[in-house]
């Protein structure tokens, strides 16, 4: 039988972020590689995309195993109500994904909303 361990990241470390003032504001300024899917996030009233850094050397790897991750960078933008689907006007279209059940995306989301609600 193999066992199965479940271990929560403890702490997500962002070192920026951007906000935009709406999501399409935020969409319209996405870096698409062509053909590949946009896909953003949203919970909490916030819509967002993280660039996690990836563990690739031995000190990332040991900070993930002590339950610590890196976002690069983060940008992020107001969504009241979700929607599956975004666009900009004569921009981009993306699939958003309701990431509200993860407590640790809804953590990070509510974070992410208190910077909002601060002066630009």
């Amino acid at each position: 039988m193999v066992q199965v361990t479940y271990r929560p990241i403890k702490e997500i470390v962002i070192l920026d972020y951007v906000k935009f003032p709406t999501a399409q504001e935020l969409v319209k300024n996405m870096i698409i590689q062509p053909g590949a899917p946009a896909v953003l996030y949203w919970a909490e009233g916030v819509i967002f995309l993280p660039f996690p850094l990836t563990p690739n050397n031995e000190k990332l790897v040991e900070e993930l195993i002590e339950g610590r991750g890196y976002w690069m960078i983060v940008s992020f933008a107001p969504m009241p109500t979700y929607n599956s689907m975004i666009s900009a006007e004569k921009g981009p279209e993306a699939l958003v994904i309701n990431v509200s059940r993860s407590k640790t995306l809804s953590s990070v989301a509510r974070w992410l909303k208190e910077r909002l609600a601060e002066d630009s």
